[in-house]
């Protein structure tokens, strides 16, 4: 019986410094990335703000079946909403099974004439829970990568048209 005291007392602890811990962690993160382009906001545009042109650039549309309906994106175990769409961003609702869902935002900001920032982002808000806030710093290493290689095949896929 006094192991068991023991075990048990030794859980709390940990769990209690555990938790302590993750409450050091932000509850909102934003995860973002940019690349400089030279082409038109409209083509820009037509790759961005269209579901049905991401295959072009997105690597998984390219590996896995991609089911479109209306705004919607279905790959996977994600979703992908569109949620807002101006002449200069498009906004969306990205849900991974497993996490709390995202808000992405995708812009494109001038520079000059024909020559663009695309700044994508990635925010995510988590609850308190230690196991989801351990989770997001896993999001600016490998969230961060992904992001780089589909700004480049953005890039390719824009300047190749």
């Amino acid at each position: 019986m006094r192991l068991v005291k023991l075990l048990l007392i030794s859980f709390l602890v940990l769990a209690s410094i555990i938790t302590a811990i993750s409450l050091l962690f932000p509850s909102k993160v934003v995860v973002s990335r940019a690349i400089e382009i030279s082409a038109p906001k409209e083509q820009i545009a037509y790759y961005v703000s269209d579901l049905n042109h991401w295959n072009a650039w997105m690597t998984e549309w390219k590996e896995n079946k991609v089911t479109i309906k209306g705004n919607t994106a279905y790959i996977s175990t994600q979703t992908i909403e569109i949620v807002q769409q101006t002449d200069s961003s498009a906004s969306f609702k990205w849900i991974a099974t497993g996490q709390a869902p995202y808000d992405v935002l995708i812009e494109w900001l001038p520079l000059s004439k024909d020559l663009y920032v695309i700044h994508w982002s990635f925010t995510q808000e988590v609850r308190w829970y230690p196991w989801e806030k351990f989770q997001t710093l896993l999001n600016e290493k490998l969230l961060g990568y992904k992001m780089e290689t589909e700004l480049v095949h953005l890039k390719e896929a824009i300047l190749n048209k």
